[in-house]
């Protein structure tokens, strides 16, 4: 399960604990995003791991920061590969300005833009000024679990504002993200996804221990205070039925409104067969107007949005 120990929560919301600037500087700085991995966590940073720190037996905590960032050479500074004390974690937060600049550099010549986007979305979502508003708020970004065959490109819990007062009526919401027409096919394509999530949700065992990670993962966040959200006064951690159906959502970023391609993808009848899966609600995001805030108006069904296309294709034909 991604999930953090108690010490490694200790440490991290603690004003003494070995990891509290960390955390500190995430919350003051919304380009960061903090992720929480199975004993470590990942501090991103337009989508690219900007520091990974990993509990270790001792007490002590491993820091890294991936070279291959540095191609171009930018002078940075020594870091400690090791944080025994708040000293070694405010060295490191120091450094961020610097580690951001050789990222800059890395980005631009090696995009990577689908990872920006979702972080841009969990952002939104879970921690901006709007994000009480949300009915999505973003468990993880970039999950990748091969004990029980999972990879996701964003995990996510529907939480609708008229249900708020309560804990337990939440929805898992399984998200893919497209950037541009090239990522739509292909053995990463919307069918192979589609048949993947199906195979998983599937197996009930696997299924659960998905929406165990999802669970944990948001309560900890919760607790760290990365989620901005208004609380009941009876307030008590969020719980996942495996019995509600999960939602399968489609995001696609900048999607050419010229190109025939994404109608040609949905127009496989191998895909009809998921227009009223027994397993899951497909449906597309289509935006608020501008903005990658998450409501549940904004999703249309797999009917609803070939309706949409379709209706574009006209106009473009005129």
């Amino acid at each position: 399960m991604r999930a953090l120990s108690q010490t490694f929560m200790n440490d991290l919301l603690n004003s003494g604990g070995l990891l509290h600037p960390i955390l500190e500087r995430v919350k003051q700085d919304h380009t960061l995003m903090l992720s929480i991995r199975r004993d470590y966590i990942n501090i991103y940073y337009r989508g690219g791991n900007i520091l990974r720190v990993n509990e270790q037996r001792n007490g002590s905590y491993s820091a890294f920061f991936d070279s291959e960032y540095n191609k171009s050479g930018v002078p940075s500074p020594a870091l400690p590969g090791t944080i025994g004390n708040q000293d070694l974690a405010k060295a490191w937060v120091d450094s961020f300005q610097v580690l951001k600049g050789v990222m800059d550099f890395y980005f631009s010549e090696n995009s990577k833009s689908e990872r920006e986007f979702q972080q841009l979305i969990a952002r939104e979502n879970n921690f901006s000024t709007i994000a009480n508003q949300s009915e999505y708020f973003i468990s993880d970004i970039e999950f990748a679990d091969t004990a029980i065959g999972a990879r996701f490109d964003i995990l996510a819990l529907r939480w609708l504002v008229s249900q708020r007062k309560s804990t337990s009526i939440c929805k898992p919401a399984l998200i893919e993200m497209k950037y541009g027409d090239g990522a739509l096919s292909g053995n990463a394509g919307m069918l192979k996804h589609l048949q993947d999530i199906n195979a998983l949700i599937s197996d009930s065992n696997k299924y659960r221990a998905l929406l165990d990670t999802m669970e944990i993962q948001f309560n900890q966040l919760d607790e760290l205070g990365l989620l901005n959200f208004n609380r009941v006064a009876n307030w008590i951690k969020i719980k996942l039925d495996a019995n509600e159906r999960p939602e399968v959502i489609f995001i696609l970023a900048n999607h050419n409104p010229r190109s025939s391609k994404l109608s040609t993808i949905l127009n496989d009848t191998k895909i009809d067969e998921y227009d009223y899966s027994p397993n899951f609600d497909i449906k597309f995001y289509v935006s608020s107007f501008a903005g990658y805030a998450l409501h549940a108006d904004c999703m249309v069904t797999l009917s609803q949005f070939r309706e949409l296309l379709k209706n574009k294709n006209a106009e473009q034909a005129h």
